[in-house]
């Protein structure tokens, strides 16, 4: 078995149920596929995300935890930790970014994805203050002086070789997902409560996948704002 120091990690933190396989579906699989150990955590719970008028809010948040793990499964990750905040509640506050830093510490994470919190018009709250706060917990995961306390318990300062942000206002990194697009289908396909009542958006990724395939000579691909920290 492989040392823990021999594998590559990578830690994809999304606001919402949903969103990690939306921006980075096909990249997740396919560093699953190379044997890299790939860990989501999810921000919120998702659960304001219903028009149907019967649904509570505990109710589909319970659903969208299930929904979520079996559409890691689908992309080969295992291990989902949710953070459990109201949906559309998010505020960026210093104990969001040391949850977050606590984290990237405990995980010790080589690549880190994560919304683009630059994105021009970007409509729902919840994206940039999650992009914010990953972006904030790296610094304050990979300086000492920041969270002095975990030190004195075994938990070390730790630096990702980057930063890959989806959606990215300036793109400037893109994965060949072309062996993946139906594994990345495949999960967004078990996020029933979001997707079943909209038939036209598998239609619409497929669409755009291909269309940023195209940019880099590629038949599909995911493009990143490529940050090396």
């Amino acid at each position: 078995m492989a040392e823990l120091d021999d594998l590559k990690r990578a830690l994809v933190i999304g606001a919402h149920p949903d969103d990690n396989e939306f921006g980075a579906g096909g990249t997740i699989a396919k560093l699953a596929s190379q044997g890299w150990d790939v860990t989501f955590i999810i921000v919120t719970n998702g659960n304001k995300g219903s028009h149907d008028a019967e649904m509570t809010s505990y109710r589909l948040s319970e659903i969208r935890e299930h929904e979520q793990r079996a559409a890691a499964a689908r992309l080969g990750v295992n291990k989902v930790i949710f953070l459990r905040n109201n949906d559309g509640e998010l505020e960026p506050t210093p104990q969001l970014r040391a949850e977050i830093a606590l984290y990237v510490r405990h995980l010790k994470p080589h690549l880190v994805f994560t919304h683009d919190p630059w994105k021009h018009y970007m409509m729902h709250p919840d994206h940039r203050v999650v992009g914010f706060a990953v972006i904030n917990g790296l610094v304050s995961a990979r300086d000492h002086l920041f969270m002095p306390g975990l030190a004195q318990i075994g938990v070390a300062v730790w630096r990702p070789e980057a930063l890959l942000l989806w959606m990215a206002e300036q793109p400037d990194h893109a994965e060949d997902i072309a062996p993946f697009v139906e594994q990345k289908i495949a999960a967004l396909h078990e996020h029933h409560t979001q997707l079943d009542e909209n038939p036209t958006w598998e239609d619409r990724v497929r669409a755009h996948i291909a269309e940023v395939g195209r940019k880099y000579g590629l038949d599909a691909a995911e493009e990143f704002k490529r940050i090396v920290l």
